[in-house]
């Protein structure tokens, strides 16, 4: 009797992800609709349309057997939902309130500590493990990549997501933007090689800061750190890495990496608690 494979949906043939990365795409363009009435169905709809998307790439990227295809058909992985992204908040015109907006509009500039405070653990996995070798243009392909990424899931979850939930309370708004952003990291599962654990522990790390960085970009009026300290994250990843793919954690860095995240978390939720002026709740420094 067989062993049953230890890595289920990494293994499974590049059709078959293709096939229900396709489905689950066309299922959430089929969602779509106009960012009304609390904007959940429209925030839900470019969850599921994503994932879709990038799980079918996966499929592709899977599906290649020569070395440049691995290096290049990745790209495809994040310009297809960068440029569809690009394409909704251009339609909409929501660029400025998804955040991207001018330093003069920039609101609680000493909110960037907290960010830059995300930056210690993996600056101390850096120190640890030190630089992984790499060629240079190995290096500047994953750093592009990285870039493009990074703007991909900024613009979708702290920019269209969050604009779109609009009418719910801050709290709110700010739990599902960060939920939506944790299961975003799904397709990872396809990924070939992937390790299951690490995928769940990286959906759940990104959950719990997310909550932070969602918090920041609300109190400061734009995107812009937010985006810079995920991609310094990233990068120092890929230094240390190679690569900023999931991996398994060790029990006391899990333990260690959750605590120090659940701090960010709860940061992020003082950040957005309502504040007694005048008689009437408001959120200072939420638009």
């Amino acid at each position: 009797m067989g062993l049953v494979a230890p890595h289920f949906l990494p293994g499974l043939d590049w059709l078959v992800k293709i096939s229900i990365g396709l489905i689950v795409a066309t299922a959430g363009v089929l969602l779509f609709r106009q960012p009304r009435r609390g904007g959940l169905g429209f925030a839900l709809a470019l969850f599921i349309a994503q994932t879709g998307t990038l799980v079918a790439i996966r499929g592709l990227v899977a599906a290649g057997t020569s070395s440049r295809w691995q290096y290049i058909m990745p790209f495809g992985l994040v310009l297809v939902p960068a440029l569809f992204v690009t394409f909704i908040l251009t339609r909409l015109g929501w660029w400025r309130r998804a955040g991207f907006t001018w330093p003069g509009a920039w609101r609680a500039p000493h909110l960037a500590v907290p960010l830059v405070a995300t930056l210690a653990l993996p600056i101390v996995g850096l120190s640890a493990r030190g630089f992984m070798p790499t060629i240079a243009l190995v290096l500047a392909l994953q750093i592009v990549f990285m870039l493009v990424d990074v703007f991909m899931e900024e613009a979708t979850y702290r920019g269209l997501v969050l604009e779109a939930l609009a009418r719910y309370p801050a709290l709110s708004r700010v739990l599902i933007c960060s939920l939506l952003f944790g299961l975003s990291h799904v397709d990872n599962l396809f990924l070939p090689g992937a390790d299951e654990l690490g995928v769940v522990y990286q959906m759940f790390e990104a959950a719990l800061i997310g909550v932070l960085f969602a918090a920041a970009r609300l109190r400061m009026n734009t995107i812009w750190p937010v985006i810079a300290i995920h991609a310094a994250y990233d990068f120092i990843l890929i230094l240390a890495f190679g690569h900023a793919s999931p991996v398994a954690p060790t029990l006391p860095g899990f333990l260690v990496d959750t605590a120090v995240n659940l701090g960010l978390a709860g940061l992020g939720l003082f950040l957005i608690r309502p504040r007694h002026s005048g008689g009437v709740f408001a959120l200072e420094g939420v638009a």
